[in-house]
């Protein structure tokens, strides 16, 4: 069995990551501004990802080189046989199992793939690789070609987990941030997390007391091409509700669609999102809110102030 250097791999990406700790309170703090001040936060979280792939880009080649050492000519089905061989792997070991057929584990369940299927998928990649060149009138490197679909399911796997990762941790932290550097206090004028219930049969991000009862509200990190989503979230915070949303193409529909279900609507990118909730949101609540910074400094030095127990529960 080869030494797959998971330990060493962690070790890379708590020390080398561009966002080391990706979600601790100073990242959550930094990526919070920068979205309050109109920014594009994937500026930030993008160069995250990046190196997160190049680390694991890094880690596939050792472990490439590894295995034509120790198993030689037959080295890609030799590091399949050996990691399934090896019974318990740890969570980086699994990924890279199902990576090494060109898949994801999350693919892998969709496609109905078992872990006893594996030789067989591989040595159908191969042959699929060879014939693929065969149709093309090419003679080329079959090795670098499977380590390239290899490096494509971790691109996919990266990405896809960044994604969920910031949908869970930002748009929830950016909406308690907003609220209360607004002066508003969780648990007492807004709520977090809201369940279905009765009355509503969606969950949401949260919900604000108002003079004449509760409005809802979500956030969605969502760019262009992804208006649907948007839309959904309209539906979800019901009439009078607030979403707040990253930025929209020129064609979108989600203005007719929320002026339909009464719903306000706040742009972040480019514009003041803390001025247009204070805007919004002053003569609904009952208590005087306080006046949202405008400059940027100012909107960095209320995230800043904000204690680290408000950003720890999305940790």
């Amino acid at each position: 069995m080869i030494d797959y250097g998971t330990e060493e791999f962690s070790r890379w990406l708590s020390e080398n990551v561009t966002l080391s700790g990706a979600f601790s309170v100073e990242s959550l703090k930094a990526v919070t501004a920068h979205v309050l001040m109109g920014r594009n936060y994937r500026l930030i979280t993008e160069t995250n990802t990046k190196d997160k792939l190049f680390l694991n880009y890094l880690w596939l080649l050792d472990i490439v080189n590894k295995s034509k050492e120790e198993f030689g000519a037959d080295w890609k089905e030799g590091l399949l046989n050996d990691l399934i061989a090896k019974g318990r792997l740890d969570n980086q070991q699994k990924n890279l199992l199902y990576f090494l057929v060109g898949l994801t584990n999350k693919t892998a369940t969709n496609l109905g793939v078992k872990k006893a299927d594996l030789p067989l998928v591989m040595s159908e990649l191969i042959v699929h690789i060879n014939q693929l060149f065969s149709e093309i009138g090419r003679e080329d490197d079959v090795d670098a070609a499977w380590v390239l679909m290899v490096a494509g399911s971790i691109t996919l796997n990266i990405r896809g987990s960044d994604k969920s990762k910031v949908g869970k941790h930002f748009e929830k932290v950016i909406v308690k941030a907003a609220l209360t550097i607004l002066g508003l206090t969780d648990g007492i004028n807004f709520w977090m997390n809201i369940d279905r219930d009765n009355e509503v049969d969606r969950e949401t991000d949260a919900e604000i007391e108002t003079k004449r009862g509760r409005v809802r509200m979500e956030v969605g990190l969502i760019a262009q091409g992804n208006q649907e989503v948007i839309e959904d979230k309209i539906g979800r915070v019901g009439r009078g509700g607030i979403v707040l949303f990253d930025v929209v193409g020129s064609k979108t529909r989600i203005y007719d669609t929320a002026t339909r279900n009464s719903v306000e609507l706040v742009q972040m990118r480019n514009n003041q999102p803390l001025v247009q909730l204070h805007r919004h949101l002053s003569n609904l609540v009952r208590i005087d809110l306080i006046p949202p910074p405008t400059l940027e400094a100012d909107v960095v030095s209320a995230v800043n102030n904000l204690p680290n127990s408000l950003f720890e529960p999305f940790l």
